[in-house]
């Protein structure tokens, strides 16, 4: 108990320290290359903010604050190219969880996780080189995603839950080194695959709205190993054309969508025919199927597709008719027989 006290108290002290002294310093536990910073209030406006760190720092990750000395928000709304340059031109950056609105790309940051804020502006000025690769702006529900084109050099993409309904024409045209692209979760009712770069090997289109999947029949995506497309509204897939579309894909995520019995059993036919895996077997999740859904053939799919169609239903129900006034009519047709024929 008294050693606890103390730790408490020496951190608080150091805590004190680092913003007396005017800069903010790394936490206790940062490696050589790599600095923890507590998140502090900044907004554009404000005096320029002083870091006390060593040369050799390359990454910088930001995180809620142990103590709330000075009961602030810690909210730092923006990270600009001057912020940047404060914290000597790190080449990684993390900072989420921070209500941050306005992110302005620097030239030379590599890895740059951003998520789970409130960005707006992603300001990517003209004429520059950008030698940006990995870039996460999953949960950033207002962002405007139009100059993403700008970063050439981007191999990693999350836009996942960024309430994206439309993308803009030609987002991807310049991304040719464009591996991973995640776009889960969000309001898109149409994808086209020939908007996306050659060079994507993983593709993640789940829980959308999409009813319409197109794609060209032509070798478009020649490195696409990985495809999901759960938790959507399509009822119909050409899956031979999109087969030739990506060759080399190895798992295609299908669950969860309206297809027709008929055209769900042709698909997991050709797939397992090719040996393409339709669920993932590492996520227990894929085979769990909740309320309104049934388990088939390794996939959960809506109730709805197993449920007779009125077609099907006039079908069955004019068979039975048929059946009935068949059996009827045979009734009818021994009992005449046995009558006519029986001896007195």
């Amino acid at each position: 108990m008294e050693y606890g006290l103390k730790f408490v108290i020496v951190v608080v002290l150091c805590a004190t320290f680092g913003e007396a002294s005017g800069g903010h310093r790394c936490l206790a536990g940062s490696e050589p290359f790599v600095c923890i910073l507590q998140r502090f209030d900044y907004n554009p406006g404000d005096d320029i903010p002083l870091f006390a760190l060593s040369p050799g720092v390359k990454s910088i990750r930001f995180i809620e604050p142990i103590f709330n000395l000075h009961d602030s928000q810690a909210i730092i709304h923006m990270y600009d190219r001057v912020f940047h340059q404060q914290l000597n031109s790190p080449l990684a950056v993390e900072l989420t969880g921070s209500y941050t609105t306005v992110l302005e790309i620097p030239d030379n940051l590599e890895y740059a996780d951003f998520s789970d804020n409130s960005l707006e502006r992603l300001h990517v000025p003209l004429n520059r080189s950008y030698a940006l690769r990995y870039l996460d702006l999953n949960s950033n529900y207002r962002l405007n995603i139009q100059n993403i084109s700008l970063l050439v050099n981007l191999e990693t993409l999350h836009l996942s839950t960024c309430n994206i309904e439309t993308l803009p024409v030609n987002m991807f045209e310049n991304l040719n080194r464009l591996a991973h692209l995640t776009l889960a979760a969000n309001s898109i009712h149409k994808i086209d695959l020939d908007w996306f770069p050659m060079s994507l090997k993983l593709l993640r289109l789940d829980q959308n709205f999409m009813a319409e999947f197109h794609f060209s029949g032509t070798t478009r995506l020649p490195l696409l190993e990985d495809l999901n497309i759960e938790y959507n509204d399509l009822t119909e897939l050409n899956i031979r054309a999109l087969l030739e579309t990506a060759p080399k894909l190895r798992l295609f995520s299908i669950g969860r969508n309206p297809l027709k019995r008929a055209e769900l059993n042709g698909i997991v036919d050709e797939l397992n025919q090719r040996n393409i895996a339709y669920y993932n077997m590492e996520d227990i999740g894929d085979r769990e199927c909740t309320d309104g859904e049934h388990y088939f053939r390794g996939v959960c799919m809506p109730a709805s597709v197993f449920e007779l169609s009125w077609v099907e239903k006039v079908k069955i129900g004019g068979f039975i008719v048929v059946l009935v006034a068949l059996v009827v009519g045979i009734a009818f047709g021994a009992m005449f027989l046995r009558k006519r024929f029986q001896p007195s």
